[in-house]
C-alpha cells in the first residue's frame, strides 16, 4: 500500500512537470466551488421568496442540485479537458516530430484529465453543502441567515486562497468572491419570480 502511494506520488510529480496539473486542477476547484455554493444559496433564496420554504425542501433540493452539480461538473471538465489534452499533445507530437502515443507525455495528459475531471466534479458537492447544514440543527428562518452567512464566510476563505497563491491581498481577493456573492443574491432577489406571480 505505501508503495502503491509512493508510485502515485512519483507519477503525479512526474506527470505536473509535464502538463501542470496543479494548476489546472485550482482552476477546476475554485469554479466548481464556486458554483456549489452561489447554485446552492440561489436556490435557497428563492425557496425563502416563494413563501414555500421548508427545512425538508432545502435539504432535498440543495443535496439533488449538489449532485447534479458535481455529475455536471466532472463530466464537463471531462469532455473539455479530453479536448484540450488531445490538442495539447498533438501539439508536442509536431514539436517532437514523432509521436507521444504510450510514452510518459500522452500518459500526463490522461491523466491531468483524469484528475481535473475528478476535482471540479467534487469541488461543488461539499461547496453546496454548507449552505445547507444550517437547516439540519436550526429553526427554517434561523437556517437561512447561518445559510447566507456561511456560504458568504466559504466564498471569503476561497478568495483568500486564491490571493494566497497569486501573492495579492488576502482580504481584497476574499472581499471580490463575497461580492459575486452578495450579486447573485440581489439578481434572485429583484428577479424572483415570487414578485410576479
Amino acid at each position: 500500500m505505501n508503495n502503491l502511494f509512493k508510485k502515485l506520488l512519483e507519477n503525479y510529480r512526474l506527470y505536473n512537470a509535464m502538463v501542470d496539473i496543479s494548476s489546472i486542477s485550482r482552476r477546476y476547484f475554485v469554479i466548481g466551488f464556486f458554483d456549489g455554493v452561489l447554485t446552492v444559496l440561489g436556490m435557497i433564496m428563492g425557496a425563502h421568496l416563494s413563501g414555500d420554504a421548508s427545512k425538508e425542501l432545502i435539504i432535498s433540493a440543495g443535496i439533488a442540485t449538489a449532485l447534479a452539480l458535481g455529475i455536471s461538473s466532472g463530466w464537463g471538465a471531462f469532455e473539455a479537458e479530453r479536448a484540450e489534452q488531445i490538442i495539447a499533445k498533438m501539439e508536442k507530437k509536431k514539436a517532437l516530430l514523432k509521436d507521444v502515443k504510450g510514452c510518459a507525455i500522452d500518459k500526463a495528459h490522461e491523466f491531468a484529465m483524469i484528475v481535473s475531471s475528478i476535482v471540479h466534479g467534487v469541488a461543488p458537492i461539499p461547496a453546496a453543502v454548507i449552505p445547507i447544514m444550517p437547516y439540519l440543527f436550526f429553526p427554517l428562518n434561523q437556517a437561512f441567515y447561518f445559510a447566507l452567512a456561511l456560504g458568504l464566510l466559504s466564498l471569503f476563505i476561497v478568495g483568500m486562497f486564491l490571493g494566497k497563491i497569486s501573492k495579492t491581498n488576502l482580504i481584497v481577493s476574499g472581499l471580490r468572491m463575497v461580492t459575486a456573492g452578495f450579486v447573485t443574491l440581489l439578481v434572485v432577489t429583484i428577479l424572483s419570480p415570487s414578485h410576479f406571480v
